[in-house]
């Protein structure tokens, strides 16, 4: 018979780090002249445990001065 041994390999971690749930990401490219420029923007929104939201007061003193018509 033949010895064979088995190799444990180490469980997957129960807990990874909290992927975003959307990923975005948008590119502009201008031209001017001969020259091409490419602007990249990226976003993404992650899911956060809720948290209350602070109240902040807010004063209301005497009303402003209405603003001036521009014509």
């Amino acid at each position: 018979m033949t010895d064979t041994k088995v190799v444990p390999f180490p469980a997957p971690d129960a807990s990874p780090e909290p992927d975003p749930f959307a990923k975005r990401h948008q590119r502009v490219i201008f031209s001017i002249g001969r020259k091409r420029l490419a602007f990249d923007f990226y976003s993404q929104v992650t899911e956060l445990n809720p948290a209350p939201a602070p109240v902040i007061p807010v004063h209301s003193g005497k009303p402003g001065k209405p603003r001036k018509s521009r014509k």
